[in-house]
């Protein structure tokens, strides 16, 4: 490799950083994939992103590879040891660094083997805040295989990559920061929910809630039910789509389940009678909810019940099975 075509390589590497750091659309995992080439050589590529439920990674984009061989990496990878050492460590590995006694498994016998590729990289990819976001994998046919500035053009590059697939990544720029203690997921344009955290629960997932339609300018939270539980739950808006961060918390003001379902119909204007045919019981014991909701959030009567409602985030609250 010549000078000034090292020179150009890097030439190509800061530029494409520069790009996506000023947040233009160029950093969608396909583009990028493509402009990488200017820089790192090589004939196929593929971004893929952590799924954390699913334990394994999904395609964002591929470059070159067949169907086949990008779903073995992206099921079969975090299943070699030296996969460990890749998030561990966090240096891009060349496969003729790699000895050749630790040269075995599906990756290595039905990616790299059939399809003859003579060299190959794979780089983890971390988000500043430590998320593991996803990884890049690439290879070639070429003689002299992946050389070492391809290896430091990766790594200069390892934050942007990561930036093009984190899910958490803003429109505006920067990132979303998932809190201690919280679960999240971010629904896409499709209306799709695709899970941050590992514990993203499945009854939040399929709550039936219209999340991409009740997302605000900045961030907002509301007070939600699913299945008998409690949750506090903040809506912003990601460059991926909807990001649906929440956290189990006690009632506000002490309510019950059932009158946290009442204030709900209350602050929607229903009255008693209305209340109790929605809810399948008596307009006495909905009379008797509504004195308690009363008496707990300090309203002296249903209109400053509902402002609390809205004080306090309460919305929608999908029905108990």
């Amino acid at each position: 490799m010549s000078a000034s075509s090292a020179r150009e390589r890097l030439g190509a590497a800061v530029r494409l950083r520069a790009e996506v750091g000023a947040g233009a659309r160029a950093s969608e995992a396909g583009r990028l994939l493509f402009a990488l080439r200017a820089a790192v050589p090589h004939d196929h590529a593929a971004l893929s992103r952590w799924d954390p439920m699913r334990g394994q990674h999904l395609t964002s984009a591929s470059f070159g590879y067949s169907p086949e061989a990008a779903r073995t990496l992206n099921e079969r990878m975090q299943d070699l040891p030296l996969f460990a050492d890749l998030q561990q460590h966090r240096i891009p590995l060349r496969l003729h660094d790699i000895e050749p006694g630790r040269r075995h498994g599906a990756i290595f016998d039905d990616v790299i083997g059939v399809h003859g590729y003579r060299d190959g990289l794979s780089h983890c990819l971390f988000s500043p805040d430590g998320r593991y976001v996803g990884m890049l994998n690439l290879s070639t046919y070429a003689e002299g295989g992946v050389d070492d500035q391809s290896l430091a053009l990766v790594s200069l590059l390892a934050e942007t990559l990561a930036e093009s697939i984190d899910p958490l990544a803003s429109a505006e720029g920067g990132r979303v920061r998932v809190e201690p203690g919280e679960e999240a997921f971010v629904v896409d344009a499709a209306g799709r929910p695709w899970p941050v955290t590992t514990g993203a629960s499945p009854r939040l997932l399929g709550a039936g809630e219209p999340w991409r339609d009740q997302c605000a300018a900045g961030a907002e939270f509301r007070i939600l039910i699913v299945d008998g539980e409690v949750y506090r739950v903040r809506l912003e808006s990601v460059r991926a789509g909807t990001l649906v961060r929440y956290r189990g918390v006690e009632a506000p003001a002490e309510l019950t389940l059932r009158e946290l379902e009442v204030l709900v119909l209350v602050s929607g204007g229903r009255s008693n009678t209305q209340i109790a045919a929605a809810l399948g019981v008596g307009a006495a014991t909905v009379a008797t909810h509504v004195e308690n909701i009363l008496r707990k959030t300090g309203s002296p009567n249903r209109t400053a019940a509902a402002v609390f409602a809205t004080r306090v985030g309460l919305s929608a609250v999908p029905a108990r099975q």
